[in-house]
């Protein structure tokens, strides 16, 4: 239940007719919602099909390459370091904060050097921050470039996430906060050369890949509410050759992923999506804070608080336990298999998932990135999963088992 947080089967069920509309039309009419739900142009908004992608684009147009050092936090997906070494540009890990789980604008700002031309700012699970004006003041060669995959529609001061920076890039994957079963969407910052390119520009997924998609994405739905039958589902698409994954070599070997247009399947999802976002956003709001006042019976479980004039769309709700875990994958399963919610493990390296292209990453540089890949665990977002008497029993046989694992640590 850590996919399709927030698309319902009418979602899924209602795609084929609208995708009848075409690509031009679902995809003109996906940016200008964006752009009224942003506040932003138009012109401002690109659609891709990946985030990643979305990722590049924006480097891309702020004249990144050769020369230029840009830095990524360390605690993050591989996907998003790979995009770098690709433009001939520097990576340059810079060790994140446990107490934000985003970066300590201290160290930031004395990491970044004479050749730093970017700065890709996190906003893990879904929690906004904003760079200090004072920061951005003494640096205006350097653009901080939002990554926002894990917080569509979170709010900082009543601007949303992705619209007061050096442009910001969100992802619409399978896990994420909405979903197109992949997609991806760049906000450019105003008065950017290039940012009208058009979107038929890019290679387009093809009929094939998008049956794919769509036989992936019922998988998913499938396993959030029945999960032996999305099981199932999956083990008789791979049989058949209907499951769409992003090539290995992305997290093997670091290579960067093409750029193409965002599916139809995906703009059409998103859409659906957008059109009850109220409904959802308010219906995570009460997960979280069920979530919330479960975990503070155990004061030795570590939560996270929502900044100060902030709304958070948690993409996931994390926790951290005290003690760094050897093994924090089979911790995962063991509290899953205890209360009945699949307990995630996002992000389980500095640069996830484990064992990923490393890109040079030095083992003990970033401590507290890497203590938190060590602690930090995850419950579902998601609008599948009913906040009622089903879930408190849940949560109570979750924190049973925290309790116990938590003893065990202090043994």
């Amino acid at each position: 239940m850590l996919t399709a947080n927030s698309l319902s089967l009418c979602d899924y069920l209602s795609a084929l007719p609208g995708m009848l509309r075409g690509r031009a039309f679902q995809r003109a009419a996906l940016r200008r919602e964006l752009a009224a739900c942003f506040g932003v142009d138009e012109a401002r908004i690109g659609l891709y099909d990946t985030g990643r992608a979305a990722l590049r684009v924006l480097l891309q147009q702020h004249g990144i390459g050769a020369g230029d050092e840009v830095i990524v936090p360390a605690y993050t997906c591989v996907v998003v370091p790979n995009q770098i070494p690709a433009l001939s540009a520097t990576l340059r890990f810079v060790d994140v904060s446990a107490d934000t789980l985003n970066f300590d604008w201290k160290v930031l700002a004395a990491a970044i050097g004479p050749a730093t031309r970017a700065v890709i700012v996190p906003h893990n699970y879904g929690l906004p921050c904003r760079v200090p004006e004072a920061l951005r003041a003494a640096h205006p060669q350097v653009k901080f470039i939002d990554d926002a995959a894990h917080g569509f529609a979170s709010q900082l001061d009543g601007q949303w996430l992705g619209s007061y920076h050096d442009g910001a890039f969100f992802s619409f994957e399978y896990s994420k906060n909405l979903t197109g079963g992949i997609g991806g969407l760049a906000i450019f910052p105003p008065g950017m050369p290039g940012m009208t390119t058009p979107q038929q520009d890019w290679p387009e997924l093809s009929c094939a890949d998008e049956w794919r998609l769509l036989a992936t994405l019922k998988a998913h739905l499938l396993s959030a509410r029945w999960p032996l039958l999305g099981r199932i589902t999956m083990a008789i698409n791979r049989r058949l050759g209907l499951i769409y994954r992003s090539a290995d070599a992305e997290v093997t070997q670091g290579m960067p992923h093409p750029v193409r247009a965002m599916p139809l399947l995906s703009s059409v999802l998103v859409r659906r999506q957008l059109a009850h976002l109220p409904a959802t956003l308010a219906h995570k709001q009460a997960l979280a804070q069920r979530y919330q006042q479960a975990l503070a019976a155990l004061p030795s479980i570590t939560q996270w608080a929502v900044p100060a004039g902030a709304q958070c769309h948690w993409v996931r709700y994390p926790f951290a336990l005290s003690c760094p875990q050897a093994n924090k994958a089979a911790v995962a399963r063991r509290l899953s298999q205890a209360s009945g919610l699949n307990i995630g493990v996002w992000f389980d390296d500095v640069i996830h998932p484990a064992g990923s292209f490393r890109h040079g990453y030095v083992a003990g540089s970033a401590p507290q990135g890497e203590r938190l890949a060590a602690t930090v665990l995850n419950l579902p977002m998601n609008i599948a999963l009913a906040d009622n008497t089903a879930l408190a029993h849940k949560l109570d046989q979750l924190l049973a088992e925290l309790h116990r694992i938590e003893k065990e640590n202090i043994q």
